[in-house]
């Protein structure tokens, strides 16, 4: 039986995730909320995402020109 090894693509080709480094980061603020993972092999950044929650959005109001 052979045993499934978590794979994950990077730049440089499909890594055994345990080989990797994986940090996460929040960046959070009154307007938006930032959530970046990175994973790394060695120094080297091999994958990066981030998510974006914006907290407050544009208002319908125009402004009024005479």
């Amino acid at each position: 039986m052979t045993q499934d090894i978590p794979l994950i693509w990077t730049a440089i080709g499909n890594v055994p995730v345990s080989d990797l480094r994986h940090e996460v980061e929040w960046k959070v603020s009154p307007e938006q909320i930032i959530f970046i993972e990175s994973y790394y092999a060695g120094d080297l950044l091999v994958k990066q995402s981030s998510h974006v929650k914006v907290l407050i959005g544009a208002t319908a109001e125009g402004a009024a020109t005479i």
